[in-house]
């Protein structure tokens, strides 16, 4: 599928990235104003019963709507992100998926009159969902993320977790 928003965020509630990303990515004129035209496209593939293929990526361009003395009135920003998953269902068990996920959160890639965001952040991600009855199921995951807010002098991530997911 494919996607186009406009919109318009007044200075104090810019934020362009949902509050993922690089701050450049959320804010990359400051609080200014800002339009942006914002562009998706989002795809599944089943390459068979058990293994799916999905993936989506988003394009943001933003336009200062507002002098501030760094920024000018029509200044631009380009915001790229994407993601890639490959699923496997009924792995081991009927009912149980594992997933395996990867790509760049929201990241400043041009802003006019300004720095850009210089590295590129990784983010991957690894789960297991498996039933433990018709009500409850475990996952079991962790995800890594390579060069943090899109600085390569941060350190890696590293995050497990496991939900447990009770359905009434």
């Amino acid at each position: 599928s494919l996607t186009y928003v406009r919109s318009y965020q007044p200075g104090e509630d810019v934020n362009l990235s949902g509050s993922t990303g690089s701050d450049l990515a959320k804010q990359p004129f400051g609080e200014t104003a800002t339009s942006a035209n914002r562009f998706g496209a989002q795809a599944s593939l089943r390459l068979s019963s058990q293994i799916h293929l999905g993936g989506w990526f988003g394009y943001i361009d933003a336009i200062a709507e507002d002098d501030n003395g760094a920024v000018e009135e029509g200044d631009n920003a380009e915001i790229l992100t994407w993601s890639a998953n490959l699923s496997f269902l009924d792995f081991g068990k009927e009912g149980a998926v594992l997933s395996f996920a990867g790509g760049v959160p929201p990241k400043a890639t041009d802003i006019d009159g300004a720095d850009e965001d210089d590295d590129t952040s990784y983010l991957i991600e690894a789960q297991y969902k498996f039933p433990i009855s018709k009500n409850i199921t475990i996952t079991p995951g962790a995800y890594v993320i390579f060069n943090p807010n899109h600085d390569d002098d941060n350190d890696t991530i590293w995050v497990g977790a496991i939900r447990t997911t009770f359905r009434f």
